[in-house]
């Protein structure tokens, strides 16, 4: 009798011990980020910016029937998202009513677009190193070391503008495409570009709504330093506008990104003929 009344107590103590273990992993919550519309032509990521520690997990999310993916623009590594996550680098990697789940396995700050809206949808998700650490650093503390030694090299980046000098670009042109060059610098290096064509929406249509609309993209996920030339073609409405106005005009706006670093933007005013 005494040994049972020894084995019972033990057991229990066992038994409790492994319950803790599920309670403290499901304590770590993950941040959802999600797409919000407001009105017609004003479109933004919310929140903008999230946290999660290394290997964590962040839910993307579009509830609207407003088409939006997910484009990865900058950040150590692309995370592993889930096949119901639209991304990719153009339009065509979007969708309506869809949600997933992405994973972050190496710390660093990741920037992200919107693949239709590009920057006006801009969003950062930063991972911490010592995520992987939270579970085992309880009973071993000494498993922090190197944690603050791995992120070092991931925040150096070369200093300076990525442009090297101003576009080259035309004010007047002619065509159904505008044609330019850049020159990117060492600190663009494999950074990613993107040159969008802005007209205003009533040179498009009968409804005058006084904001400007995508009529042509142009996007490299990776630069090489150097000269850069890019024709940017017009898409089917910005076509049919220009062949009954006789002219268009646009906003050429420059986007170069660098791998680590914020965008920088550039924009330029272009009359189009046919």
């Amino acid at each position: 009798m005494r040994l049972r009344r020894r084995y019972v107590p033990l057991a229990a103590v066992l038994g409790l011990a492994t319950a803790v273990l599920p309670a403290i992993a499901s304590s770590e919550t993950s941040p959802t980020v999600e797409a919000v519309n407001t009105g017609l032509y004003s479109h933004a990521w919310s929140p903008t910016q999230v946290s999660v520690l290394a290997g964590g997990v962040v839910t993307f999310s579009n509830k609207t029937a407003i088409p939006h993916g997910v484009d990865w623009v900058g950040g150590p590594a692309k995370p592993a998202c889930d096949s119901s996550v639209p991304v990719g680098t153009t339009e065509a990697a979007s969708g309506t009513e869809w949600s997933g789940n992405c994973t972050f396995s190496q710390a660093g700050t990741y920037t992200f677009y919107c693949t239709v809206h590009g920057p006006e949808m801009t969003g950062t998700v930063t991972v911490s190193a010592n995520g992987t650490t939270t579970v085992t650093s309880t009973t071993t503390p000494t498993a922090t070391t190197p944690v603050t030694t791995t992120p070092a090299p991931k925040t150096e980046a070369p200093g300076g503008s990525p442009f090297a000098g101003t576009p080259s670009l035309r004010s007047s042109q002619h065509g159904t495409s505008v044609h330019g060059s850049i020159q990117v610098s060492q600190a663009g290096a494999g950074g990613r570009l993107e040159i969008d064509l802005l007209a205003p929406s009533a040179t498009l249509a009968k409804a005058a709504h006084g904001k400007h609309v995508t009529v042509g993209r142009f996007v490299r996920s990776s630069v090489k330093a150097g000269s850069i030339s890019f024709a940017v073609k017009l898409n089917a409405k910005a076509r049919r506008a220009l062949s009954r106005r006789r002219r268009l005009a646009l906003t050429v706006r420059i986007v170069l990104t660098p791998f680590y670093g914020e965008p920088t933007t550039i924009t330029r005013s272009v009359l189009e003929r046919p």
